[in-house]
């Protein structure tokens, strides 16, 4: 993608955003698909397949994917902390100040 096409995206996002509604559903779904990624990341460190999580936590494999592809709404703390023991990790919740680059999106 050239830097011309990254401008454009960053300027009809910048408009984009504006819109209330739009803004909070932007906000949600950076802040899913950051966790899907940091669980699948850890899940693969651990070398453990989607399938061999699923069956530590008793639940589908299916259910690991769609936490993985940030298509779970129904996540809970439980659920978190659950995965977390799983992997042999904790949780450390941090809120950073956000940036002028948009919502979800941490300070340089």
């Amino acid at each position: 993608m050239g830097k011309i096409a990254l401008e454009n995206y960053k300027i009809h996002l910048k408009k984009k955003l504006k819109d209330k509604r739009f803004r909070k559903a932007y906000e949600r779904e950076v802040v899913k698909v950051a966790l899907a990624q940091k669980l699948a990341e850890l899940r693969q460190d651990a070398h453990l397949r989607q399938s061999d999580l699923a069956k530590k936590l008793h639940v589908s494999q299916q259910f690991i994917s769609q936490i993985e592809t940030a298509e779970a709404d129904n996540l809970t703390i439980d659920t978190l902390l659950n995965i977390a023991r799983s992997l042999g990790r904790g949780i450390e919740i941090s809120f950073p100040k956000l940036s002028n680059q948009g919502p979800g999106l941490k300070a340089a």
